[in-house]
């Protein structure tokens, strides 16, 4: 797989100086010439680039900020014509008469940027085919599951077609077209657009070239089960990264993606038995699902058949399709139990706080229970805090109300982006209170930072995820987890499996 790194200038850096150290990984530079400043010496960003090199001008009307007019385009690409540059970007609707006249075919992407997925995305690309370029590139935005699947049945069709169609490039821009960014290239033309660091994206949704590798460079061509993260924030979890190293680890040609689920209608589209599920449909065999905030009650209630304690819960975090069922289970249970004797805190007897109302805390107060444990829940609505703890036979308080605890467990998304969250600021914890985090951001999480200020002992959300992944590993899979190789994955310290 070619990776193309995108690269724009940066405030306060040289840029000849980053061109001359492409990212690791990366295998060719696309130079966004419509980013540069408009005195800058292109043409010594060409020779400093170490790597093969693809100019582009991409169009305001496409999303860059280059010029619409094909005059000016014209001009633009007949004083680079002769650059010692690999491939020249035309843009179909504006560049075609320069094809073969100033750039050769063979020398040549033939692009169209759409804003929008639209329904005759099968045409577009057969016309840009039909141009015989080296790579015909057809760019969506994907705002929902369909327009996902939209782009994903393409790249099927496009490897499933007569030789020669993997020169179609197809994927689509923004947070919920991260999934095509990964399986396209293994479908169809094995091009993977990427970002040139962390920081340095210059469309929605590019993912660095480490990361790129990280996820899916451990497969050549179609893999053979497709799993998936389904959340409202798909793109941010480190679940594909925990399970893609266990992958590579033990040689299985699997790929764990990030899809984003808006709706009930679409967690339900793909919760289905296996075979029946839309990815089945195009010829990407559904291994498993993991499932995140908001969805683990409503994805229990997809499911056929439910292991006791999500049936307890009556939420889930991990979905099995098989023949003519979906099982459901809750391994956050073992994520929580697994941190709590790392630190050493014995559960039974214990009074632990579970901050939260919703499938996390709902999984959370299983795991107390299955431990003997005596929860007390607290949460930003008195009245469903109190009829949470009913449920689970526990007490309500209030943050500032606790009493002795030994430990608390945060089952919100709260202060996970490092922000200030009043719920957070108003626990009233004793010296020495181990405190669990379930979200996790880049950064230190708000409860991190007060932890620190407070004298609490505190578990990130990365080692609740990592030993929850690992019994979702092994369910899914059906093999021991390389427990090791995924706490790396995370940054974690190296642990016993």
């Amino acid at each position: 797989m070619e990776i193309v790194a995108s690269f724009a200038p940066q405030p306060f850096a040289d840029p000849l100086a980053q061109l001359a150290a492409p990212p690791a990984g990366a295998t060719m530079v696309e130079l966004r010439a419509d980013l540069f400043p408009p005195d800058f010496p292109l043409y010594q960003a060409v020779q400093a680039c170490k790597l093969p090199v693809v100019l582009t001008l991409r169009s305001r009307a496409e999303g860059g900020q280059g010029p619409d007019d094909p005059g000016e385009r014209e001009r633009f690409f007949r004083e680079k014509a002769a650059w010692p540059v690999a491939l020249f970007d035309l843009e179909a609707e504006r560049d075609l008469p320069l094809l073969g006249k100033l750039v050769p075919k063979e020398k040549a992407i033939v692009s169209r940027h759409l804003q929008e997925s639209p329904g005759d995305i099968e045409q577009l690309m057969a016309s840009l085919l039909g141009l015989g370029t080296r790579y015909a590139k057809l760019v969506t935005r994907a705002s929902s599951l369909a327009d996902v699947l939209a782009v994903l049945r393409l790249a099927d069709a496009l490897a499933r077609g007569a030789n020669g169609q993997r020169r179609g490039v197809v994927f689509a821009q923004g947070e919920q077209g991260v999934a095509t960014r990964l399986l396209s290239p293994l479908l169809a033309a094995p091009l993977a657009y990427a970002s040139w660091g962390p920081q340095g994206a210059v469309a929605p949704g590019q993912l660095p070239p480490g990361e790129l590798l990280s996820l899916v460079g451990h497969l050549q061509g179609r893999p053979k089960r497709v799993y998936a993260v389904l959340s409202d924030r798909a793109h941010l979890s480190l679940s594909p990264r925990m399970h893609a190293a266990g992958f590579r680890a033990l040689g299985l040609p699997y790929a764990f993606v990030p899809l984003t689920v808006r709706s009930a209608q679409e967690l339900e589209a793909l919760l289905r038995p296996l075979g029946e599920g839309p990815l089945d449909a195009l010829g990407l065999a559904t291994g498993g699902f993991a499932v995140t905030m908001p969805w683990k009650e409503q994805a229990s209630a997809c499911c056929t058949l439910l292991a006791p304690r999500a049936q307890r819960a009556r939420a889930v975090n991990t979905v099995l399709p098989r023949l003519g069922k979906v099982i459901g289970d809750l391994t956050d249970a073992d994520g929580i139990n697994r941190v709590f004797l790392e630190a050493g805190v014995a559960l039974q007897g214990a009074r632990v706080a579970v901050l939260g109302t919703g499938g996390a805390a709902r999984a959370a107060l299983v795991a107390l229970q299955l431990a003997g444990a005596r929860a007390v829940v607290v949460g930003r609505d008195p009245a469903k805090a109190e009829k949470l703890a009913r449920e689970f036979q526990a007490k309500a308080a209030r943050a500032e109300e606790l009493g002795p605890v030994q430990a608390l467990i945060n089952a919100t998304p709260a202060g996970g982006d490092g922000s200030a969250d009043p719920l957070l600021e108003a626990l009233d914890l004793p010296q020495g209170c181990l405190v669990v985090d379930l979200p996790y951001g880049e950064g230190p999480t708000f409860l991190e930072k007060l932890a620190a200020q407070r004298g609490w002992d505190y578990v990130s959300g990365r080692e609740v995820l990592l030993f929850q992944g690992v019994s979702q590993f092994a369910a899914m899979n059906g093999v021991a987890p390389p427990v090791r190789a995924m706490a790396a994955a995370l940054g974690l310290p190296e642990v016993q499996g």
